[in-house]
């Protein structure tokens, strides 16, 4: 599966081990690990997530996802942060969206945009009947986000979320898909 999504402003790619080295560069960024301190790892690492991602494009389905694309500059291809979807077995094995910008690009819209492109794409694509998302109770920016999409804050769940040690309450998100036949 080959998956390259133009926005009005934004390309959303697969990524190439080429991006290892950006993707660091943003994954790093203290902004970013507040909310997802998982993905502080090392350039090597990276490279190999990078490895694996672009395997998991090919086995993508409906019941087993997982699809992480670079989100790109349409102007100028650069790189400025990711959106993916994959099954979260914290939350029953529901498919997650999750994405981040880097703090240079945040604020602009960028990745509103490239959260409803996304979505759309699932739909259309693999037919799913809704994405889910969690959000922590003070990550304001990122519940502006979903909500701006059309995500439905539905309850407030505890979660033992990757990288964490404890549960603790996150806001539970979903969008269900228009065109779906349940």
């Amino acid at each position: 599966m080959n998956i390259y999504i133009e926005t009005e402003r934004l390309v959303l790619r697969q990524f190439t081990i080429d991006d290892a080295e950006e993707l660091h560069s943003i994954c790093t960024q203290p902004h970013v690990l507040k909310w997802m301190p998982d993905w502080e790892i090392s350039v090597e690492e990276r490279k190999g997530w990078i490895r694996w991602v672009e395997k998991e494009y090919l086995r993508a389905s409906k019941n087993s996802v997982r699809i992480m694309l670079a989100v790109t500059l349409e102007f100028n291809q650069k790189l400025i942060g990711m959106v993916g979807i994959g099954n979260k077995s914290e939350v029953n094995n529901e498919i997650e969206i999750a994405y981040f910008v880097s703090e240079k690009y945040s604020h602009n819209g960028y990745i509103g945009e490239a959260v409803k492109a996304m979505a759309e794409w699932v739909f259309s694509n693999l037919k799913i009947n809704y994405l889910i998302a969690i959000v922590e109770l003070d990550n304001i920016p990122s519940q502006r986000v979903l909500e701006k999409c059309g995500f439905a804050k539905l309850e407030t769940r505890m979660v033992l979320n990757s990288g964490e040690t404890e549960e603790k309450p996150f806001y539970y998100y979903r969008m269900f898909n228009t065109e779906a036949v349940i």
